[in-house]
């Protein structure tokens, strides 16, 4: 069965979480490079998305990043060398058993997540449905506001809304998620999230439905939610890139 809940049923919800998700990065202090893996889906251009995101980045300074279509760089001896693991882009499906154990595992100890325009993707896991809270329903497409409605998370603090051309994903929300949603799209009566965090075990995850294409993947706004997104899902404070 399929779970349908409202946003502000989720966001009641996740109350008690918000306040221990936003102050997450406090016990894992800051120490050396930040060990990213980056698996494209194959949905969308992974490659390109890597690109933009590896050149912002190199800036901080902070990070090492490794890139894989393989998704056996999820199993466990191989996933627990690194900090965090970024989905990116549509489609694909775990092969064994072992890559999807090796994922949950990772996050359930401590590990960070974070999807970007990724909840189209893995569609025969509800593992990977409960570690993103969403599952993508449809989308439309545009030029729109993003507004951010949650400026006290150490992810969003600071920052303004903004306009960002790209897709406007919809979502089935895994019956578990309990959300606390940091920004939602703000176009008429439309006013669905676009990007949340929770808890997954341990874990802090972070997704959003924003980065279809090039045009929002060089958006200055998307880059700072994505790259600060990465530094909380590490249990580092964030900073802009």
């Amino acid at each position: 069965m399929l779970y349908r809940k409202s946003l502000v049923t989720l966001v009641v919800a996740a109350v008690a979480l918000g306040a221990a998700a936003g102050a997450a990065w406090a016990a894992n202090p800051a120490g050396g490079k930040i060990k990213l893996l980056v698996v494209r889906n194959g949905g969308h251009d992974g490659k390109g998305f890597t690109a933009v995101l590896a050149g912002v980045l190199e800036k901080t300074g902070d990070f090492q990043l490794t890139a894989t279509d393989n998704r056996d760089d999820l199993r466990t001896e191989n996933i627990r060398k690194f900090d965090v693991v970024l989905f990116y882009g549509s489609g694909g499906d775990f092969s064994d058993a072992a890559q999807e154990q090796g994922l949950a595992q990772f996050a359930r100890g401590g590990g960070g997540v974070v999807g970007v325009h990724a909840t189209d993707a893995n569609k025969k896991s509800d593992v990977y449905w409960e570690l993103l809270g969403g599952r993508f329903a449809g989308h439309g497409a545009g030029t729109y506001t993003a507004y951010v409605c949650d400026k006290e998370h150490p992810i969003t603090a600071g920052m303004n809304d903004f306009q960002i051309t790209d897709e406007s994903y919809s979502h089935v929300y895994h019956r578990n998620l309990a959300m606390r949603c940091l920004v939602r799209m703000n176009q008429g009566n439309d006013r669905q999230c676009m990007a949340w965090v929770q808890q997954f075990g341990k874990g802090r995850v972070f997704t959003t439905g924003f980065g279809d294409n090039r045009s929002s993947w060089t958006n200055p706004n998307f880059q700072r939610l994505v790259t600060r997104a990465l530094y909380w899902a590490a249990g580092r404070p964030p900073k802009n890139p």
